[in-house]
């Protein structure tokens, strides 16, 4: 049915309001259409009820075969102990399993029934186990009953496998003693816990004083299997709250069997009667949980890892101070060493021979930064020798340092070919910290432009440019750049170096690699005129080519010609 064959075409799509016979005629010319429109709907409606039918049929015939099928899947034919150990790959790797049911275990349960009773009969999977515990609730004896009931029948699930616990609680503000004494539903709730003492393999606590306390009353012979401990204790206002809460912390290690790894959060003050036995860590983890906590001083930290000859991960908050070195300690096996500075105002100079105090010949990771508010000591001048002093100390023990993260700025990078394995490199704090309000003094354009400095010639042979293996560059809370052309230039040039010297080439001496991620945090305001459409496309296909790129500026600066634009809501009176 054409349009144009009508023979009101040229009134279609207009105002014209028809006469009297022509309405008549219009009438009567519509009786065929409407008949035919007539015709198909009835024909639609006969075809829908067909395709229901048939919708019907197939979704029955989907099941039939879907039922048999099932039948033949592989996973009935695979060994139920087979089964049983795929479940524990499904447990979460991020954090310990929880009374989630959106997650494995209690997850695995809810499937089938075969499941589920594979599920019950697998011990490991039930062998670790995170308890919250709400401050509004830990008074509600119904709650804590049930809370209780449910972490006995998980344990019993576990069978005799080692048990991996994490409790966390805050204590509320007020009468917060009485809820912890005895007869009381957080005491019953620790008592069911006590009970598994002699399984506890790793221990995470994260409760009040009072709660650590009861933890504290096992004896050391009911704690023969635990290996890994980490503890974090609330600070107290009172510093002598904090000392006395250091010493009783002392006093429970004291009472424990030796541990492989120990992390502490809180006030800390190391003791040389202490019975613990260090010597059996592997790894050790000492911060504060405050500004306020007791840290170690760096003669304090020196003296504490001489007792752990054994460590491969450790990170230390330490105090700066004057005192010289009193020992010297090497740590033939650690790998992952972290020192987080803070110091005492009151010290106007630091003995950079404490730098020469630690010896670590098989370091892989390196981590100097500032703990949190006192990241400005990082910039200090009065620092800065001990810290690359520090450094150069540290890189020139460990050649195969291959991650690196320095929170100064690096004035001059020639240490760094000390390591010449170095894969990842950061310097700088990120605003994670909250140092966007405290700029560091430039340092990004030194720092890109000495990357970029052209190979010296020595016995005709081109040399390597600094951490020639660098995969990895983050440039953190440093006054950058004029524009963003230099960024281009150190990826272009590392990529030529690449090219003339890959890593498929076999030659261990002469080797290069491109970055393949680079992170910049500027504290500065960026004009817009700076990121140029060619600049902007150039990073995008560097991107598109695989290459993780991440530019932040505090804000972006916007140019008096945008804010002087003709816009239409501009110019109104405020009366």
């Amino acid at each position: 049915m054409d349009l144009e064959s009508s023979p009101f075409h040229h009134l279609l799509d207009t105002n014209h309001a028809p006469s009297r016979a022509e309405a008549q005629h219009i009438h009567k010319h519509l009786c065929l259409p409407e008949q035919e429109l007539q015709t198909i709907d009835e024909e639609i409606a006969r075809l829908d009820t067909l395709l229901h039918n048939h919708r019907s049929r197939r979704e029955k015939v989907v099941s039939y075969i879907h039922k048999h099928r099932r039948l033949l899947s592989p996973i009935h034919r695979i060994p139920l102990e087979i089964i049983a150990e795929l479940f524990t790959y499904c447990l979460p790797s991020a954090h310990p399993p929880t009374r989630d049911l959106s997650e494995a275990p209690l997850l695995l349960t809810l499937v089938c029934k075969q499941w589920r009773g594979i599920a019950f009969r697998t011990p490991y999977l039930w062998s670790s186990l995170h308890i919250y515990i709400p401050s509004t609730r830990v008074s509600d004896k119904e709650f804590m009953d049930r809370r209780k009931n449910g972490i006995k029948q998980w344990l019993e699930r576990s069978g005799n496998s080692p048990i991996s616990l994490s409790l966390t609680h805050q204590s509320p503000d007020r009468g917060s003693d009485d809820l912890y004494s005895e007869n009381t539903p957080y005491s019953s709730l620790m008592e069911c816990l006590i009970e598994y003492s002699p399984r506890w393999r790793d221990l995470t606590l994260k409760v009040p004083d009072a709660a650590l306390q009861l933890i504290g009353a096992v004896v050391r012979e009911r704690l023969a299997v635990l290996q890994r401990l980490f503890i974090n204790a609330p600070s107290s206002p009172s510093p002598s709250l904090n000392v006395e809460k250091s010493k009783s912390f002392a006093t429970f290690l004291d009472r424990l069997p030796p541990l492989t790894s120990l992390n502490f959060q809180g006030p800390f003050t190391h003791q040389l009667q202490s019975g613990f036995q260090w010597s059996k860590l592997t790894e050790l983890f000492l911060l504060p949980e405050a500004y306020c906590d007791v840290v170690l001083t760096f003669n304090e930290a020196v003296r504490l890892l001489s007792q752990t000859p054994d460590l491969r991960v450790c990170k230390l908050a330490v105090k700066l101070d004057s005192a010289s070195p009193e020992h010297q300690v090497t740590l033939p096996l650690l790998r992952d060493l972290t020192l987080v500075f803070s110091d005492d105002n009151r010290q106007s100079q630091i003995a950079v021979a404490l730098a020469q105090s630690l010896t670590t010949p098989s370091l892989a990771n390196l981590t100097i930064t500032g703990l949190w508010g006192y990241e400005e000591i990082l910039y200090q001048g009065r620092h800065q020798p001990f810290f690359y002093e520090l450094l150069s100390k540290l890189l020139g023990d460990s050649a195969s340092l291959q991650t690196l993260h320095i929170g100064f700025i690096l004035r001059d990078l020639n240490c760094l070919r000390l390591v010449p394995r170095l894969k990842s490199l950061t310097i700088g704090i990120g605003p994670c910290y909250g140092y966007q309000h405290q700029r560091a003094r430039g340092g990004g354009v030194q720092i890109v432009r000495q990357f970029l400095k052209s190979p010296a010639v020595e016995n005709a042979e081109p040399s390597l440019p600094i951490c020639p293996e660098l995969e990895t560059l983050k440039l953190l809370g440093m006054r950058l750049f004029s524009n963003l052309s230099d960024l281009l230039d150190l990826i272009r040039s590392r990529r030529e170096y690449s090219s003339l010297y890959p890593e498929s080439s076999g030659s261990e001496s002469l080797r290069c690699c491109a970055l393949k991620t680079l992170e910049i945090y500027c504290p500065d305001d960026c004009s817009r005129e700076d990121a140029t459409p060619e600049i902007m496309e150039a990073f995008e296909q560097l991107r598109e080519g695989g290459m993780d790129i991440c530019i932040t500026y505090l804000a972006w600066q916007a140019t008096r010609e945008r804010l002087d634009d003709d816009l239409p809501l501009k110019g109104f009176f405020d009366g």
